[in-house]
């Protein structure tokens, strides 16, 4: 390997979270000073302040909240908190090996609400008094069930023949846009086996995990995958984060998912190709303190290594780092800027070129300079045009 890796820049140019941090807090206040109901509003202004009335009711006692291919319905009343959000159609077949699923994830996924079968139908459901909803608590009670529906429904539904009870509405990548993502994800693993390859030979595996890891994370910062391509690639990274393997084994294991991907159909990866609307954000709000803490060891990794010259290492290390950073979590618009320059900068580029750009950027991340050196207005545009093409969808 003598260059870097390709960077694509994602089709969704911002990825900033929606929640507003400063509403955590007085919902924290009002439910210590017994305002259950005026806590329960600032919860929900905290994930979206568009929310309650894009999706209450006037009274703002009912919510009907999608989340991926899921909705979650929550009522206030009777000094109660009820939640509702139907998940499946049991099948004709295969009923007792989707049933004994269902039951796992009663057991191991879900802490508080449970899934219920009624007539047929699985729904998650919970309720508690209003006294009980301390913000720390709903959210966890929203985000398994989101979490758990969004994820294993898809699964579900392509194993056992179960069937949505909600139909997710979804805008599907037009045609186009299709496209490219088959193409750029067919560059990307060319680009991965060729680099894994050539590190195998010289048994250089740690390099080859690097890689493999990096691709990972880039289809999944680039195409913003749904359904049971998202899920097959969530498995596929915590496959490689495995330590109780063979280095060797692991890296076999992860180019194996990259040759499953490049054979994929474009048809195929089409279906799970699309934008949906969420209630509780799958990732993390990144906040600069957070990040540096997550770069600290990279970062003084690479830059004993930009001390002896070794490009390679540092260019590989911190493009990992960078991918990693967006596939766990929803990044600012600050840092991400800072990013995407030094990435593109450095896309394709011999290391002895690239190393340094990602270098400073990390250094700049760091030292918290989120100031853009070289950003042309170019980028600036893509930025607002990438953010009103996103947005459009969730206005209509």
């Amino acid at each position: 390997m003598k260059q870097n890796l390709t960077f694509n820049v994602s089709l969704i140019t911002s990825t900033a979270s929606k929640i507003n941090a400063d509403k955590w807090g007085e919902s924290e206040d009002s439910f210590d000073k017994k305002e259950y109901r005026k806590s329960f509003d600032e919860f929900m202004d905290y994930l979206n302040v568009d929310f309650r009335k894009k999706y209450g009711n006037a009274e703002a006692t009912e919510f009907n909240i999608p989340h991926g291919s899921i909705v979650v319905n929550i009522k206030l009343e009777d000094n109660k908190m009820k939640v509702n959000a139907p998940f499946l159609s049991v099948p004709d077949k295969n009923v007792i090996p989707l049933l004994r699923q269902v039951a796992a994830l009663n057991f191991v996924n879900l802490n508080l609400a449970q899934i219920i079968l009624k007539d047929g139908k699985l729904h998650f459901e919970y309720e508690c008094p209003m006294e009980l909803i301390n913000p720390w608590k709903i959210y966890y009670i929203f985000d398994e069930i989101c979490i758990t529906g969004d994820k294993y429904d898809d699964e579900y539904v392509t194993k056992f023949g179960a069937e949505r009870i909600y139909e997710p509405k979804v805008t599907h990548y037009d045609a186009n846009t299709v496209d490219i993502v088959y193409s750029v994800i067919q560059q990307s693993c060319d680009e991965c086996l060729e680099n894994v390859k050539s590190f195998e030979t010289d048994r250089k595996y740690g390099f080859a995990w690097n890689v493999i890891a990096s691709t990972l994370y880039k289809i999944s910062y680039y195409a913003h995958p749904q359904g049971q391509f998202l899920n097959d690639l969530d498995k596929a990274v915590s496959e490689h984060e495995r330590e109780d393997i063979p280095l060797p084994d692991v890296v076999m294991r992860g180019k194996e998912f990259i040759q499953k991907i490049k054979a994929l159909p474009k048809e195929k990866l089409a279906e799970d190709l699309y934008y949906i609307e969420t209630f509780i954000p799958p990732k993390r709000r990144s906040s600069l303190e957070n990040i540096q803490d997550n770069f600290e060891s990279t970062f003084e990794s690479v830059s004993q290594e930009m001390g002896v010259g070794d490009y390679m290492s540092v260019t590989l290390r911190i493009t990992l780092k960078f991918y990693e950073m967006y596939y766990y979590n929803n990044l600012q618009d600050n840092v991400n800027a800072i990013v995407v320059d030094s990435m593109q900068r450095a896309s394709a580029q011999p290391f002895e070129t690239a190393g340094p750009i990602l270098f400073k950027a990390m250094k700049k991340i760091m030292e918290g300079d989120l100031t853009l050196d070289s950003a042309s207005p170019d980028y600036a545009a893509m930025i607002t045009t990438g953010i009103n093409k996103f947005m459009s969808f969730f206005k209509k």
